[in-house]
């Protein structure tokens, strides 16, 4: 080597060099206080989780709560009168057919015939059923009238119910007739009987009585 080249100096360090026997710190400061906090980090994290489940479960309870309630509760239900089935609504009975027997009943505007009058009939009776005799010896006038209908004959008779089996006489079936009480008796019966075409008879009895 030449001695041209430029020597470089060296100085000793600064530095002073711990001596023997000497404590050498630790670099153990900083990362505790990183864990602490990673801690803290974890305590609030699952805190926050606990809370959120609490509050989920809080709202499920009163979710189940008011469905049970709900469910709780009884459906009225319908009978088959009041819902009809789809069937009975979408299929209409079908109308009734005519019937070809004739109906019994009347019709309203026809009137019912009237009842055909009994054979034979007195259509008008009158008479006194009592006589206002003077004495027991003597005799009183009586006058009885009658009309009839469907009459062609007619009889009078004295103490007897049928005219026709004891008549007395024959007479008018529509008439003003006068006979004789006898006032010697207390009372007697007179009978004026009509008989029609077809010998059905017909009968007025009346008793009259002394006065």
């Amino acid at each position: 080597m030449s001695d041209d080249t430029p020597t470089e100096r060296f100085e000793p360090p600064t530095t002073p060099l711990p001596e023997a026997g000497a404590a050498t710190p630790t670099t153990d400061g900083p990362p505790a206080e990183g864990q602490k906090r990673g801690m803290l980090i974890a305590l609030i994290a699952i805190a926050a989780a606990i809370l959120i489940a609490l509050i989920v479960l809080i709202v499920v309870l009163v979710g189940n709560a008011g469905r049970g309630e709900t469910e709780a509760q009884p459906t009225p239900e319908l009978s088959a009168s009041e819902s009809p089935t789809p069937e009975e609504t979408e299929s209409p009975e079908p109308s009734e057919e005519p019937s070809d027997e004739p109906s019994s009943e009347p019709s309203p505007t026809t009137a019912p015939p009237p009842p055909p009058p009994q054979s034979p009939s007195f259509a008008t009776f009158s008479g006194p059923n009592r006589a206002t005799c003077p004495d027991t010896s003597s005799s009183v006038a009586i006058t009885w009238s009658w009309s009839s209908t469907n009459a062609v004959n007619a009889w009078f008779g004295i103490g007897t119910n049928n005219a026709k089996a004891e008549p007395f006489e024959s007479v008018p079936t529509t008439a003003t007739y006068t006979f004789n009480y006898q006032c010697s008796e207390a009372s007697q019966i007179y009978t004026v009987t009509l008989e029609d075409a077809a010998a059905r008879l017909t009968h007025k009895t009346v008793e009259i009585v002394r006065q």
